[in-house]
């Protein structure tokens, strides 16, 4: 029963990972994409709490966020990837959702994480929650968390 708690845990903490390294979205497309533009597109460097389980665990992240609205990030609790999309919701704030996939001896899952957050000059944060299923589409387990993050410049 604990190997089966620990793998639900690892599976939590890697998918909040992710979810967190997305939650750095805020100006609209078009501002983002003007030059020296503080906008959300680059890239973030994200301390994730994932606040699932009994205790808040927090890891890092990264995500970098693109011209057109999308998105890749991971984080150091996983080994996947994940990617979607973002979008402005106006006066710095902003939504993600993306997508990644887990892989233990359990068998295959994937998690989808939407996120809610807001930009204030080179930092991010917000909230997420996260959703994971096996590949047939059944609901494993859900979980949520926070994030905040700073531009990694380069």
């Amino acid at each position: 029963m604990s190997n089966q708690l620990l793998n639900r845990r690892q599976l939590l903490i890697g998918a909040s990972a992710g979810a967190v390294g997305i939650g750095a979205v805020a100006l609209s497309p078009i501002t983002a994409l003007a030059a020296g533009s503080s906008g959300i597109v680059g890239t973030w460097d994200v301390m994730i709490t994932d606040m699932s389980g009994p205790a808040p665990v927090t890891f890092e992240g990264v995500t970098t966020f693109a011209p057109g609205g999308g998105v890749v990030t991971m984080n150091s609790n996983s080994p996947s990837t994940g990617i979607g999309s973002w979008a402005s919701t106006g006066e710095g704030r902003f939504r993600a959702r993306f997508m990644e996939f887990g892989f233990s001896p359990q068998g295959s899952s994937k998690a989808v994480v939407s996120v809610k957050g807001r930009q204030s000059e080179d930092t991010i944060r917000g909230t997420f929650t996260l959703n994971v299923y096996d590949l047939s589409g059944h609901l494993l387990l859900s979980g949520k968390g926070t994030f905040v993050g700073k531009r990694f410049a380069a």
